[in-house]
């Protein structure tokens, strides 16, 4: 019986992905040792065991957002050591630099694992940092603030207080301005009578 095949097109409406990401997740597979089959002109033609890997790489790259590299290479792995599931693979017999390769791999996981840890606690220190550096410019600016309303409320009574002074001042100048004018209109009274002006 012929197995059922798929084209990129077909596989990204089935998988639901963009048929670039398609591409990039055969490379990647490619790249981990998985063999496609391909059609007289070289092109990949998928099948229903393509499709399942394709959905596993879909759902392992949106839950953990690890590199699509990294999630091809643990699939390929995975399906190469189950046994009920084998997997189509260039070659069985790994070289000495593909062991070496494994081996730096998994070293570099470990490596990856704790620069990883490293940077969580770097951020949650800087984010601490950043806490503690908005309080102090929030306290800082609320004590500015205090100061400038203290500043303005000084000045407003200066004003006030030089307002109020120079209204007496001119009520004092008015009230002398009128008794100078009642003495000389009562000086005026007295020598009018006398020269009969």
């Amino acid at each position: 019986m012929r197995m059922k095949e798929y084209s990129t097109k077909d596989i990204a409406n089935i998988v639901g992905i963009a048929t670039p990401t398609v591409r990039k997740y055969a490379q990647a597979l490619e790249k981990a040792g998985y063999t496609f089959i391909k059609n007289d002109q070289g092109f990949r033609i998928f099948t229903d065991k393509d499709i399942q890997i394709f959905e596993r790489m879909k759902e392992m790259s949106n839950d953990t957002g690890m590199p699509v590299d990294r999630i091809a290479s643990m699939l390929v792995s995975e399906q190469k050591n189950d046994a009920s599931d084998p997997i189509r693979i260039e070659s069985e017999v790994a070289t000495p630099l593909e062991n070496e390769l494994k081996m730096i791999d998994e070293s570099d996981i470990g490596r990856i694992d704790r620069q990883y840890e490293a940077l969580l606690k770097e951020i949650q220190e800087l984010k601490q940092i950043v806490i503690a550096q908005q309080k102090y410019i929030d306290e800082r600016l609320n004590t500015r603030d205090e100061l400038l309303l203290q500043s303005i409320r000084a000045l407003q009574e200066q004003k006030r207080a030089m307002i109020e002074g120079t209204q007496k001042q001119e009520k004092v100048t008015l009230e002398i301005a009128a008794t100078t004018e009642d003495k000389r209109t009562k000086k005026r009274g007295w020598l009018s009578r006398i020269f009969g002006k």
